[in-house]
């Protein structure tokens, strides 16, 4: 049995605990994820609502998604082969990333750069691979636009797949960093996820959401759920990521609940070591 076959059975025997024990926990925890699910968290969201705790409306609906495997674009990759079709800019690849330094700034709308970058990065001129990327709003901010890589209608939200456009206080674009997912593919049949409501009453029963708090967004897309200590080869796993903000501190957080079983994810995922069982 070949290394590079050992590796993929470890991935899947990863996957296969996570949705073991996925399974466990809807079915130990019923009364909040399944059955009487609607009266229960009509229940959560009015306690919410009595903690200071405000959101907009949070949908109940339940989309499909994957396990996806992939690896990040390296030394040698599609995205550093990409390069040598840019123009007017100087570009770098270093640490799976490409840097680009735009020879003349861009000028955009502070309120909605998405206007003019949309443009910029349909043209493979300007940025590669670019019809692989939308802009996210969420992830954006006044000195940072983000387009986010789409898999299987799924943004990516781990850093394997974005593409980030600096803006200065001028409001003009200087330059960008990107990232690409290789090859990524589905490694099971489509299933239903839990719902964004869930996600977030999920994280208020488990004490994640503090008093006199603000729910911001909460997004689905893929995250990276494991990962090999030797290889760029990864499965991702679609997630709830949640942004909450304090109104009194004014601080802000992201939580990221596995979509599949409800689970609170880790800021890392979980390595394979495959060197000791390649002994």
């Amino acid at each position: 049995m070949n290394f590079k076959r050992i590796q993929w059975i470890f991935l899947v025997a990863f996957i296969l605990f996570d949705i073991i024990v996925g399974c466990q926990l809807l079915f130990q925890n019923r009364f909040t994820i399944t059955n009487n699910t609607k009266s229960r968290q009509s229940t959560v969201l009015k306690e919410m609502r009595a903690d200071s705790i405000s959101y907009q409306g949070l949908s109940k609906h339940q989309p499909n998604a994957f396990y996806i495997s992939g690896s990040r674009s390296g030394d040698g990759g599609t995205l550093e082969q990409e390069m040598a079709k840019l123009h007017n800019q100087t570009s770098r690849f270093a640490d799976s990333q490409l840097v680009s330094e735009f020879d003349s700034p861009i000028k955009v709308n502070a309120e909605r750069p998405q206007l003019r970058l949309d443009q910029v990065v349909r043209r493979s001129r300007n940025v590669p691979l670019g019809d692989h990327y939308q802009y996210n709003a969420q992830l954006s901010s006044r000195r940072e636009a983000v387009y986010t890589q789409m898999v299987k209608n799924q943004p990516v939200l781990s850093s394997d797949g974005q593409l980030r456009f600096r803006i200065n206080r001028n409001a003009q674009v200087t330059g960008y960093t990107q990232t690409y997912l290789e090859n990524p593919t589905t490694l099971q049949q489509r299933t239903a996820t839990i719902s964004q409501r869930q996600a977030v009453v999920w994280l208020y029963r488990h004490n994640q959401i503090p008093n006199n708090s603000q729910i911001r967004w909460a997004i689905l897309g893929y995250t990276k759920l494991l990962t090999t200590n030797n290889h760029n080869q990864a499965v991702y796993v679609p997630t709830w990521a949640v942004e909450i903000k304090t109104k009194t501190a004014d601080t802000v957080q992201r939580l990221n609940v596995n979509a599949f079983n409800s689970t609170i994810m880790k800021s890392s995922p979980d390595t394979v070591n495959m060197d000791s069982i390649n002994k």
